[in-house]
């Protein structure tokens, strides 16, 4: 995207004092010292003239630096008022990051900085003032008033009240109507608690019994902001006047309906900066949609986009990790850190022995020195954590378990903690090891980080089966892996109990084999004794990833599911070995997993090794076998890659 001039906020009459000319030399200086230490992507993003930018950074970019910077290098050049800064965050804890990050003085205290709920909030009662209206109650959860009058309704009897909310919350994220839900919700996959005309039904039903006590949601702050927006223009002409400079942060996890908020409040003004990452796009089942972020050149054809592809967090053994989960998917990260241990990989017999030998590591690294809040430990879901949480606690750990970040953060600004069996949680302020999901350890960072129960069914989860929602599970991995620093630890157990007690068999995540090379770890099961075979990764376990892989396939095909999203080239790379196997073994007279078993055919399809000593390294491929038919495998390993990439190009 080129770079364009654009028009300046000073233009507009807002430019402070010795913007003629240039800044006094004061502001000069005070400007100089805000490029510091930044890159030069970063003091692009700073300091570009141009008056519409979008700033792509990926995890441990630094990006909340440079959007605090870029509001203060604008202050102190002239080119905008602090007064009329606008920044859009998406927690109250973010906001007062910001904030903090400012610096005191009177920068910090001009610059309006909060969520989209609390700037809703704070302008409807200025809006219901001064139109002398009376001022309806927020309601601070529709659960309860969803389970009433779900109650009352046959069809949806057995659903949790949490997920008719959460389903209500996505449709006024989406603008959906209760006459639009069933159809909605079909054409994105979205799962109903229940029978569409009965979901929908529910929703006019609560729209109505809200309209009948006065009440509004945080769902209605934001729609009836916008809708004051459009249908006001007195309102909006002040609203426009006030915030001039408008910053966005997360603009990957926008909903329809913020965005639609965003651009009533913009209205024809372009002086306009934001910050997102496609790579940690992860609240699509919430409503939130990264088209926003993508189509943001489209929608603003003169702005400037700067790419932030640094990761100045994480060792580049973490980067490496992360990066390989996403593939072709991503885009290239590079790590500025220095080098750090390689990830561990480490299998479990059973989801008591993971928790227990989690335990056990974290409290070493904190009797090795490493404070107690330096060190986390990640999981996908609350059921895992909470056997987690506990192991922590009667091994002697502190502990901090955060729940899932909601609405009402973005008003209250407080972590929301979840009841487990470990105990009381610990107070604010003591030194705890942090347990969280996934979800809520996005914008959180640790010296030593443990990624637990990397199984099917939890990663991916079960229960997503279209490509976006198998895309977006990638990227909460990717969020997951990039909370840590320098240390990353990652396990996955045989086996799991169930609500009842039963002990299910579980299998490893199926894009763990892709992965096995980048950890340091056999991955084998914890006592087991390591077997020879590359560096860092042992035949044996590359063998049982690889026939994990081909039984869930199997399983997923039985169930007419679609298949687990892998690296596009390998399934026509498999099929062509496929192929070249049958005809091999018919000439030959031998079965066909004589010649090659599955598990080594698709190994060699993801691998793809171009030479002998490549192709050694692959489970299942000895030197009888290399020496008899190696170089007729390499020729169609090479032809069949050349194939598919022209395919996938094409």
């Amino acid at each position: 995207m080129g770079v364009t001039q654009g028009r300046h906020a000073g233009e507009g009459g807002t430019r402070t004092a010795g913007a003629r000319g240039g800044p006094p030399e004061a502001s000069a200086a005070s400007a100089d010292r805000l490029l510091e230490g930044l890159s030069p992507a970063q003091a692009r993003a700073v300091t570009t003239p141009s008056h519409t930018v979008c700033v792509l950074a990926a995890a441990g970019a630094g990006k909340t630096g440079v959007l605090t910077r870029r509001v203060a290098y604008r202050v102190a050049a002239g080119t905008a008022q602090a007064g009329h800064v606008l920044a859009i965050t998406f927690t109250r804890k973010a906001a007062g990051e910001l904030r903090e990050r400012l610096g005191a003085g009177s920068l910090a205290a001009e610059v309006t900085a909060g969520t989209f709920h609390s700037l809703a909030l704070g302008q409807l009662k200025r809006w219901w003032a001064d139109r002398r209206s009376p001022e309806p109650v927020l309601l601070p959860s529709k659960v309860r008033i969803l389970a009433e009058l779900a109650a009352a309704r046959p069809g949806l009897t057995g659903a949790e009240p949490a997920d008719l909310a959460g389903t209500l919350e996505w449709a006024a994220a989406r603008m959906v109507g209760p006459d639009q839900l069933a159809d909605a919700a079909s054409s994105l996959g979205r799962k109903l608690p229940g029978p569409a005309d009965e979901v929908g039904a529910l929703l006019a039903r609560y729209q109505d019994e809200k309209r009948r006590r006065r009440l509004v949601d945080f769902d209605d702050l934001l729609a009836r902001y916008t809708q004051a927006l459009e249908e006001d223009p007195r309102f909006a002409a002040a609203q426009r006047w006030r915030w001039r400079h408008v910053f966005v942060d997360e603009l990957q996890d926008v909903n329809p309906l913020q965005y639609r908020l965003l651009t009533a409040l913009l209205g024809d003004n372009d002086d306009l900066f934001v910050v997102g990452d496609p790579n940690q796009a992860i609240y699509g089942w919430n409503g939130a949609d990264p088209g926003f972020l993508a189509a943001f050149p489209e929608r603003w054809p003169h702005c400037e986009v700067v790419r932030l592809d640094d990761n100045h967090r994480s060792s580049p053994q973490v980067v490496a990790l992360a990066s390989a989960v996403l593939g072709r998917q991503g885009s290239p990260v590079r790590s500025t850190q220095p080098d750090g241990p390689r990830p561990e990989l480490v299998c479990y017999a059973g989801d008591d022995a993971e928790a227990q030998g989690v335990a056990a590591a974290v409290v070493r690294a904190n009797l090795g020195g490493a404070p107690w809040s330096s060190l986390a430990v990640l999981a996908r879901t609350n059921a895992q954590l909470s056997i987690l949480a506990a192991a922590l606690a009667s091994a002697g750990a502190p502990v901090r378990a955060l729940g899932a970040a909601g609405i009402s953060e973005a008003l209250e600004g407080d972590d929301a903690p979840w009841t487990t069996a470990a105990g009381p949680e610990a107070a604010p302020g003591q030194d705890a090891v942090t347990v969280c999901s996934f979800h809520r350890a996005k914008g959180l960072q640790w010296e030593s980080v443990w990624v637990c129960g990397l199984e099917a069914g939890f990663v991916p989860i079960a229960y997503a089966n279209r490509p976006s929602e198998l895309a977006e599970e990638r990227r909460l991995l990717y969020v997951a892996l990039t909370r840590a620093k320098r240390a990353l630890h990652c396990s996955w157990a045989r086996e799991r109990r169930t609500a009842s007690g039963a002990h299910l068999r579980r299998e490893p995540s199926p894009w763990l084999p892709a992965l096995a090379v980048h950890f340091s770890g056999t991955g084998q099961e914890e006592g087991a004794a390591p077997a020879a075979g590359p560096p860092g990764v042992t035949p044996g376990v590359l063998d049982f990833f690889a026939s994990a892989r081909l039984h869930l396939a199997r399983a997923r095909d039985a169930k007419g599911l679609p298949p687990v999203e892998t690296d596009p080239l390998v399934g026509p790379v498999a099929e062509r070995l496929t192929q070249w196997r049958r005809r091999l073994a018919r000439a030959s007279g031998v079965p066909t997993q004589v010649l090659l078993h599955d598990a080594t055919l698709q190994l060699l399809a993801e691998r793809r090794p171009r030479t002998i000593e490549e192709l050694l390294t692959v489970p299942g491929v000895g030197r009888v076998k290399a020496a008899r038919f190696g170089s007729a495998l390499l020729e169609v390993l090479a032809a069949a890659s050349a194939d598919a990439g022209l395919a996938a190009g094409a």
